[in-house]
This record gives C-alpha cells, sequence and structure tokens, in this order.
C-alpha cells in the first residue's frame, strides 16, 4: 500500500489543502538558523484542520552554520507538533560532503524529540557521497528522483521512468518523482511525492503514540503510566475524557 502527497513552502502561498487531492503533506519549517518558512503555520493549521498526516522539514545550510544549532532552531519551530508529523532533513546545498553535519543534524533532534528524522536528498547526491553513517544509523530516507520537466497531472505515474537506485540504504520511505506535479484545484507546480506505506506506517516514522483514557485517570496517572509530562498531553491534547485516544 502507498499514500501520494506533496510537499510545500512559502512558495505554494495560497494554496488551499482543501482543494486538491492529496494523502499527506510535507510543510517546509525552517532554514539555517534565522528562517522559519512564513507558510509554515498557515499551512500546518489547514492540514490538522483537514486530519491529513504531516510532515515538517528544515532545509540544511552546512555552509554558514553548526549543525546542532540548525537542529536546536528547527526544533524550537516544531515542538508543538513533535509526534505529530514525520520530521526531515532537507540536503541540497552547500558542500553535500559534509555528511557527518547531517549525521550530527539528526542525531540532535533525535535527542530533543524522541523521534528519529528522515534525510531528503536527490538519487545523485545519496549516490556520490558517503553516506554509510546515516543509513547505518537507520535514519529513512526520502528520496528525489524526477524523470524531466515535463508537466505530470494528479498524480499519474505512468511516464516516471525508473525507481530510484540507492547506494547505503535498501529502500526508501518517501519517493519525490515530480517537481512539476499539477493537481486540480492548484494552478502552479507542486513536487509530488509517494510514500511507500499507510497512515500507520506514517505514524510510526512520525513517532507518533496514542493512549486511551480509561475511566478513573488523572493527568498525574496518565503521565506516570505513559512517561509524558502532564504538560505535553494537556497541551496537545486539550480536554481529557474517558474513551479518548491521546496524542503523546
Amino acid at each position: 500500500m502507498s499514500m501520494n502527497g506533496i510537499d510545500i513552502s512559502l512558495w505554494q502561498n495560497g494554496l488551499d489543502l482543501s482543494k486538491i487531492k492529496c494523502d499527506f503533506v510535507i510543510i517546509k519549517a525552517t532554514e539555517g538558523l534565522t528562517i522559519v518558512d512564513p507558510q509554515f503555520r498557515n499551512f500546518v493549521t489547514q492540514a490538522k484542520a483537514l486530519n491529513k498526516p504531516m510532515g515538517f522539514y528544515h532545509f540544511a545550510r552546512p555552509d554558514k552554520y553548526r549543525a546542532v544549532d540548525e537542529a536546536r532552531w528547527y526544533v524550537e519551530a516544531v515542538k508543538p507538533w513533535v509526534r505529530q508529523g514525520i520530521l526531515a532533513l532537507d540536503w541540497e546545498a552547500g558542500d553535500l560532503s559534509q555528511t557527518d553535519w547531517a549525521l550530527a543534524w539528526l542525531d540532535e533532534v533525535k535527542r530533543l524529540t524522541g523521534v528519529k528524522p528522515l534525510i531528503y536528498t536527490s538519487q545523485y547526491i545519496v549516490n556520490t557521497y558517503d553516506f554509510s553513517r546515516i543509513a547505518g544509523g537507520d535514519y529513512g530516507l526520502w528520496i528525489a528522483k524526477w524523470r524531466d520537466k515535463d508537466p505530470d497531472y494528479n498524480y499519474d505515474m505512468s511516464n516516471i521512468g525508473s525507481k530510484p537506485k540507492l547506494r547505503w540504504w535498501s529502500f526508501y520511505a518517501i519517493w519525490q518523482w515530480t517537481s512539476v506535479g499539477r493537481l486540480d484545484g492548484h494552478g502552479g507546480n507542486l513536487d509530488c511525492d509517494i510514500f511507500m506505506g499507510d497512515v500507520k506506517a506514517w505514524n510510526l516514522y512520525a513517532g507518533k503514540r496514542t493512549y486511551t483514557v480509561q475511566e478513573g485517570d488523572t493527568l498525574t496517572g496518565i503521565a506516570n503510566k505513559t512517561g509524558t509530562s502532564v504538560d505535553v498531553i494537556a497541551a496537545k491534547n486539550g480536554l481529557i475524557y474517558t474513551g479518548q485516544e491521546l496524542i503523546l
């Protein structure tokens, strides 16, 4: 089973997720050490209202800043939605041979959130540089491989060419197969992606956990049972009632 989706940023300003078909959406959150994407919160709000599986990515600037600093900047921006969406590093700018920088970013995000991010990069990059420590660390891959710049309509993958060929990884979680996707309800180009799994698999990558509230449970009791702080439970779930599935 697989799901079709898109990844978006400020370049899709004005996009209305309710008017297009997508099983999931991955949203640019941050870049470097100074930028939060101007459309980040808007798109997250839309995705949550539509109950769409989400992801949040960071555009790395290894030529400018330290990995751990960029990781902390990113986590601060996405903190309210950790475990509600997939976390990801966009590795496509600067000296891309610095894969130790990418690993340091991934490790720091994992340390801060308890969730392993994916790394996004192209087939050329992943097969040119040494990603052995990242793949060996069990960080998932979001791979970009496009056939050409001819538009593809409504997830028609009949002419996309060969599947990605990978060094280091034996499989990929997500394939970004075009940057010129066209979907009914939106007039511009879109990056289109296919996720190699269902919603349950998506939630596992996101680190999403649930707990069903039992009769007599208190916030403190739930916190003790799940290892999640009272503040986090309350902030993510609002009113707590018996039978509710909490997002932890």
